[in-house]
């Protein structure tokens, strides 16, 4: 457990550190906000022992800018020469969770962080908890990739980070070619493996961690790529196209090819996409190019292309 020790004094930082030290865990240290701050900026901290009293700003100041820059709860213990019911109704307001008086008595301070260690034990497990039942409400369960809900989330999300950043986002829409003859000849068993086969193998040509692949419902898939430019997925839905030539799923009853097939649509928000929504809308229009022009194949979104449709 990393233990982050504010206070003004060195004597105190060291001291306190010490009792850390000697309790197992890792003291950091800040003589201030400014340094305090940029440390939870920048580090995983467990615990804060915050001196209340402080020239730079207070500790109850703090306390209240930390709450609102970093929600994920980290239990505060403050270290106080006042013990009036003011003063301590005033640091449970500001989102303290413990005092603790000076002078720092190291019996009282060894068992404060004992018991902080175990709630926050406890806390970090109901999150993984919680986090595996988020995992099971989106994820897909027959292919074991992101479901429609993971994907709507997921793409919002990488929407707002794209704007915050100015970095370009790209869609791959992937639809399995004659999936319907697929089914109806071989049945839905086999078409379940059909469904869990192609994942795989889409899943294999993407190594980044922030890239994703969701069913979108039915045989359609898509593809999520933060910071990836056309050429980018261009690339990607390549290689799709060629793992699956070399796996070759037997489809006798496809009129592309003897083997499953897919066809692709590539949008990018550097095409002038005003949300996440019409992204999505984007690369769909371009899978039905790609069937079009002879399935088994990528086909990037055009605005002309939207246009002469429409005509």
């Amino acid at each position: 457990m990393r233990i982050l020790v504010v206070d003004d004094t060195r004597l105190i930082r060291e001291m306190v550190s010490a009792i850390i030290r000697h309790e197992g865990y890792t003291p950091v240290t800040a003589s201030g906000a400014s340094e305090a701050l940029a440390i939870l900026d920048n580090d995983s901290i467990d615990l804060i022992l915050m001196d209340v009293e402080m020239p730079e700003m207070d500790g109850f100041e703090l306390t209240r800018l930390i709450r609102k820059k970093h929600p994920q709860w980290v239990p505060i213990i403050f270290l106080t020469g006042q013990n009036d019911d003011q003063h301590l109704a005033e640091g449970i307001d500001a989102g303290g969770d413990d005092y603790l008086n000076k002078p720092v008595n190291s019996t009282v301070l060894s068992a404060k962080i004992r018991a902080m260690s175990r709630i926050a034990q406890m806390k970090a497990d109901l999150d993984e908890v919680n986090l595996q039942l988020l995992k099971l409400t989106q994820i897909d369960p027959l292919t074991e990739v992101v479901n429609r809900r993971g994907l709507d989330e997921s793409l919002e999300r990488a929407w707002r980070i794209r704007q915050r950043e100015q970095s370009e986002l790209s869609l791959i829409f992937l639809d399995i070619d004659h999936f319907k003859p697929y089914n109806d000849n071989y049945g839905h068993q086999q078409g379940d493996e059909c469904l869990k086969t192609f994942s795989r193998i889409v899943s294999d040509q993407l190594h980044r961690p922030a890239d994703m692949l969701a069913r979108f419902g039915g045989e359609e898939f898509v593809i999520l790529l933060p910071n990836t430019d056309l050429e980018g997925a261009k690339n990607i839905s390549d290689k799709i196209l060629t793992a699956l030539a070399g796996n070759k799923i037997e489809h006798k009853y496809s009129e592309t090819a003897d083997y499953v097939t897919a066809s692709m649509g590539i949008s990018s928000s550097a095409q002038g996409t005003s949300n996440a929504e019409e992204l999505l809308h984007q690369a769909d229009s371009a899978v039905y190019e790609a069937k079009e022009s002879g399935r088994n194949r990528f086909v990037c979104y055009s605005p002309v292309q939207t246009e002469l449709q429409a005509e």
